[in-house]
């Protein structure tokens, strides 16, 4: 099979094509951030006023102002976790759907018996499942933390809001490039909606979710 039919050129774009893809890029830090600067639990989210907000992105201050070392190493440590138990806790190993090439890829479904029941739910849903082992450790965990300590250790989260706000922005990021780079390589197989060749297009948007599935001719 040839590249071109492989990974046939994405011609029918989404969401208004590179400057919606872009927007929408965009839009979620900005939003995300609004909501966190312009709400609160004594006023709620009143109509945000833009007159501070030249002075605000005018200020350096301001800038490093959504950098928290420590909520960064929070967040981080917390996704190692999810890496880590998804690969020590049990669960079965099965393929995934038929690919273009003809292969299928190995996943691993950390959800119960039920849920992984092929004759009840298809492998869309058992997706939505697969931090179900994850979740009870964590749920374990965090029950024990509160009942030993109390609950006020959990007021990181609320303090530390904005900082991990920016280490998930840096994390989606993060993957993003990385993923972009690796779809760059021969012997690819790519999203059909994020082959589209416009850099903007495929990296902020459809290149984000599915080529981390990447798999090898």
């Amino acid at each position: 099979m040839s590249e071109q039919e492989l990974n046939p050129k994405t011609k029918h774009y989404e969401f208004l094509g590179p400057p919606g893809a872009f927007l929408i890029s965009i839009g979620v830090p900005i939003t995300a951030y609004s909501l966190y600067f312009g709400c609160s639990e004594a006023t709620g989210c009143p109509s945000i006023s833009v007159a501070p907000i030249p002075h605000a992105l005018s200020s350096l201050d301001w800038w490093t102002g959504l950098w928290d070392t420590q909520a960064t190493i929070a967040y981080f440590s917390w996704y190692a976790f999810c890496v880590l138990t998804w690969a020590i806790l049990p669960g079965d190993v099965v393929y995934g759907t038929l690919l273009r090439n003809g292969g299928r890829k190995l996943y691993k479904i950390n959800g119960t018996t039920l849920l992984r029941c092929q004759s009840c739910f298809p492998l869309t849903v058992w997706f939505c499942f697969l931090a179900f082992s994850t979740f009870l450790l964590t749920l374990g965990i965090s029950s024990g933390i509160i009942l030993r300590f109390g609950p006020e250790l959990f007021t990181f989260v609320y303090n530390k809001w904005v900082g991990l706000l920016t280490a998930a922005h840096l994390m989606a990021f993060l993957q993003a490039t990385y993923c972009y780079i690796s779809s760059l390589k021969r012997d690819r197989l790519l999203a059909l909606g994020g082959n589209s060749g416009n850099l903007v297009y495929d990296v902020t948007f459809f290149l984000i979710i599915p080529n981390m599935f990447l798999t090898r001719e």
